[in-house]
């Protein structure tokens, strides 16, 4: 993949729903997934779907993927992995030592290209009425770990009606 400066995360309508929902779903557990699409030839992310997976540590601040959860999807969509998610319930905004780790140690040392998206909580009903539908209004980043070190990536959401992506989540005065 070559690195480009203005290189971006193109993020489908169909993925920030499903972003969305999930991290509010489980608002209480770091929510995790992958993201299936393509990278283009100037190494940007497309990204049309997203498929929640299990966190087998179910914690509020760490998430794993059960290795067969992650197997099967790769086989439903051979070579079409560009990514992982996952959220911070507790709002820390930025990646963690941790992610900084498993960033390197898979961009770098394994070298999969993935992009890793952080959504950042709480996940309540205010979530719900500051986003509106819409991932752009969430506090999200995106981070590629290069050869060069660590470097967050600009996210570029696909628009759409605001009604039609507010209705697809519970109603905002809902209680938690």
């Amino acid at each position: 993949m070559k690195k480009q400066e203005s290189t971006q995360v193109i993020i489908s309508i169909e993925a920030q729903k499903v972003l969305l929902e999930d991290v509010y779903q489980r608002r209480n557990i770091e929510a995790c997934g992958v993201l299936i699409g393509k990278i283009d030839e100037y190494g940007n992310w497309h990204v049309s779907h997203a498929h929640p997976l299990r966190n087998i540590f179910a914690s509020p601040v760490y998430f794993e993927f059960a290795p067969e959860d992650l197997l099967a999807i790769e086989l439903s969509h051979p070579g079409q992995i560009v990514g992982v998610y996952h959220s911070h319930p507790t709002g820390f905004a930025t990646a963690s030592n941790t992610d900084r780790k498993n960033m390197r140690r898979v961009n770098l040392e394994q070298q999969i290209p993935w992009v890793w998206l952080i959504i950042s909580g709480p996940f309540d009903t205010n979530f719900l009425q500051q986003v509106q539908g819409r991932i752009e209004n969430a506090s999200i980043s995106a981070y590629h770990h290069y050869k060069e070190g660590l470097r967050q990536i600009s996210l570029c959401a696909e628009q759409t009606d605001r009604t039609s992506l507010s209705n697809h989540f519970p109603y905002p005065n809902q209680q938690d």
